[in-house]
Order: structure tokens, then sequence, then C-alpha cells
């Protein structure tokens, strides 16, 4: 069986942001994290980072052969490309954002969360109570 790959399972279920970073290019890295954070959405990065305790074959050295940055070209809106790209491991493993949709974010297609999560806002309890009654 093949391990899993949470690339493809994003770029399948069209998450908003799906990228890859390398520790051993901690600039790229930063600048990596830092967009996925300014995405409005869910944005998944996974970071190739060796264990210098238990893993003897995906060394630094391993990582630092086979990692590549995606070319200036490249089409992160394109799905299909993403798909492939997100496939890719082994001897070339891609780096940079892999897909990246446009669209609103889940929160965005509903008003009531556009004003911030709902966690810190005041509960108005006569209005609660008066839905809760109909549960009485």
């Amino acid at each position: 069986a093949e391990p899993f790959n949470p690339l493809v399972v994003a770029v399948a279920l069209r998450a908003g942001f799906v990228a890859r970073a390398f520790s051993g290019h901690p600039d790229h890295l930063v600048q990596t994290i830092q967009q996925g954070l300014a995405h409005r959405g869910f944005a998944l990065i996974d970071i190739l980072q060796p264990c210098v305790t238990f893993n003897k074959v995906n060394t630094f050295a391993w990582y630092k052969k086979r990692c590549y940055f995606l070319p200036d070209g490249y089409d992160p809106a394109n799905w299909e490309l993403a798909m492939k790209t997100a496939h890719e491991w082994g001897e070339r493993i891609p780096l940079g954002v892999i897909y990246r949709d446009a669209r609103p974010s889940y929160e965005e297609h509903f008003p009531t969360l556009k004003q911030g999560p709902l966690v810190g806002r005041e509960v108005n309890r006569d209005a609660l109570s008066g839905i809760m009654s109909d549960f009485a």
C-alpha cells in the first residue's frame, strides 16, 4: 500500500491553499508559512523535516538532493496540474504552492461570521429564552 499523501487529499478536496516546504530552505519555509497564514480559509502546508533519530534513510542529504522549487510559470490555480504535482514523490519532490483556490472561504458564505467568531460575542438571553421555549 502507498503511504498516506496529505497533499493529494487536500488538492482532491480543493482545499484553498496547499503547499510544501523543506526545513533545509528556511527562507522559503518562512515565506510559505506566511502565505498560508495570509490565506483566507483552510491552508495545508506539508513541511519536510528529517528525523535524525529514527529515520536513517530520508536524511537531510536525501531531501536536499530530491527537492526542487516549482518553476516560475507554474499555475497553482490549475487543479489537474496540482493533482499531478501532489503525486510527485521519490526522485523529485516539488516545493512551493501546489494549489491555490481563490473562491471565498467557508466563513465568508455566512453573514453572521463576517463579524468574527461567535465565541467572543455577547449572548442576548431574552432572544435565546424565546428560542429555547420551543423545546421545553
